[in-house]
């Protein structure tokens, strides 16, 4: 859990809590006091007040290096202002606006934040209670912290530290409402009186007690007298408010007869409470503190750092207008989410499309895978089919050879044969026939080679012929040898024999 260093920064001393923060509460390690010593405090000589501070945090053994400070109430001023009825985005330029044009200095030598204030009937702007302090308050105190290797982690005033710390003992008894509280940080010569309502800062006001203040009864009287005339400031701005409730912070023991005076004076309840014995508060550690008052202010800085259960002042980190919405990164947003999606849409149609291809071609594979078992199968059936085609067309059918031989002789007036004989014919051959015969003429034998060869698939081959035949009317002897190939018939995918259609002249021959 985080460390802190909590201080309240006073211009004779400086008090502090070395604590730890957790999200149940603060663990106080160690507390101590430390007054600047003779021509080396901030104010006088800065870089000599960090080398003394450091020397002294290194002897406490103090382990936190973030600080949280409280600077005195005279060192701020603290003032109501009513603005025009603004936004709450737009209430910081708002106020700084104004408070330039009522302060006395220029802004930028000021540092400053502010409380917005409850609602009023009747108030037709915004009330604002606003804080500055000067820089010449801070500059010596960041320089002191930056010789002791701490960081400064924010600056505030005790009244919105004691206003955290009311806000949780209040929890279970809230006040009434139309009603005002008060309290009060008394040490030696100074007082800090607060106001507050609904856990917001009404009036904050310190002073110091006169001289002449030098017995407990008398500094009652002055405590009496400075309240009143802060009561009275409160009623020409909040007429309907009365006070119900007064917190009194510091040693109890020292406060009872103060707490007395105030109950019979004001007729209202009057809280004591100890800054360093409150709940959720452990103090695990040691050390030399003089007045519990001046821890007041610490201690509520680091309960804020629990979660705040009310407003508070920070003059490091003050109240900024709200940052307006940059449009154009909103439609660079909207420009690229929409490229990707077009990018995603492209990518998903891309998809989308390989998909039915790749659906596709799956399907178009098993077609074909089918396919190819089918013809697979069929192989042995398409090889029976082919091995009886080519038994069939090697077959040969000789009453059709003899019928195309006995058509293409047309009758013995011209020749006739006196021997045929069939024989199966060799590779790519159907079948031969050898045959004797005689002519009357040699062109009669011609003319029956001619017509045979004009067959389709027919082949004559060259035979003898020669005259001296023994039949007087025939005087011409030839040898006829007449070849057959494989023919495909028409309609039909196996192999066959025929000579096909005959040529005109041996129709008309005939």
């Amino acid at each position: 859990m985080p460390d802190f260093l909590a201080l309240d920064w006073e211009h004779g001393q400086v008090c502090g809590l070395d604590a730890e923060v957790t999200n149940s509460g603060v663990r106080v390690r160690k507390a101590f006091t430390l007054k600047w010593p003779e021509g080396k405090s901030p104010w006088e000589d800065a870089p000599a007040a960090g080398g003394w501070l450091n020397e002294q945090f290194k002897s406490l053994g103090l382990i936190a290096k973030s600080v949280l400070v409280t600077v005195p109430r005279e060192d701020a001023v603290v003032r109501m202002l009513e603005v025009p009825n603004v936004s709450d985005a737009e209430l910081p330029n708002v106020v700084r606006f104004q408070a330039a044009a009522k302060s006395t200095r220029p802004l930028d030598s000021l540092l400053l934040d502010f409380l917005p204030l409850p609602r009023r009937e009747g108030v037709a702007g915004r009330e604002v209670l606003v804080a500055t302090i000067g820089r010449e308050v801070l500059d010596p105190l960041k320089l002191v912290l930056l010789r002791t290797g701490c960081e400064l982690a924010g600056v505030s005033l005790t009244a919105t530290a004691m206003a955290e710390l009311i806000a949780r003992l209040e929890k279970s008894d809230p006040p009434p409402p139309q009603s005002v509280e008060l309290a009060i940080i008394s040490h030696e010569h100074l007082v800090e009186i607060t106001l507050l309502r609904d856990r917001a800062l009404l009036l904050t006001h310190a002073a110091r007690l006169p001289d002449d203040a030098t017995t407990p009864e008398r500094q009652q009287q002055a405590i009496v007298a400075e309240v009143n005339r802060s009561l009275v400031a409160l009623k020409r701005q909040h007429p309907e408010l009365s006070l119900s409730r007064t917190w009194l912070w510091g040693d109890p023991t020292s406060l009872h007869g103060l707490a007395g005076v105030l109950r019979k004076r004001f007729a209202c309840d009057v809280n004591v409470e100890d800054p360093l014995v409150l709940p959720g508060l452990t103090f695990d550690g040691d050390g030399s503190v003089t007045s519990h008052a001046l821890f007041t202010g610490p201690v509520g800085l680091l309960f804020g750092q629990t979660g705040r259960r009310a407003e508070s002042l920070d003059f490091l980190h003050p109240r900024q207008p709200a940052v307006p919405r940059d449009l154009r990164r909103l439609y660079l947003t909207a420009g690229s989410a929409a490229a990707v999606l077009l990018i995603v849409g492209a990518f998903g149609w891309r998809w989308s499309s390989v998909s039915s291809l790749e659906s596709e071609t799956a399907e178009h594979n098993a077609e074909a895978k089918n396919l190819k078992k089918e013809i697979d199968d069929s192989a042995a059936m398409i090889k029976n089919a082919n091995a009886i085609g080519k038994w069939t067309d090697q077959r040969v059918a000789w009453l059709d050879r003899l019928f195309e031989l006995s058509e293409a002789m047309e009758g013995t007036d011209r020749r006739y044969l006196t021997k045929l004989i069939g024989q199966p014919g060799a590779a790519g051959v159907v079948g031969v026939v050898h045959g004797d015969g005689f002519a009357k003429e040699r062109s009669d034998f011609d003319d029956l080679a001619t017509t045979l060869s004009g067959h389709e698939g027919v082949t004559v081959a060259a035979s003898k012929v020669e005259k001296g035949g023994n039949d007087g009317d025939y005087p011409w002897k030839f040898d006829l040898d007449v070849s057959w190939k494989p023919v495909k018939k028409k309609g039909s995918g196996i192999g066959g024999q025929g000579l096909g259609e005959k040529p005109p002249e041996a129709r008309s021959k005939k």
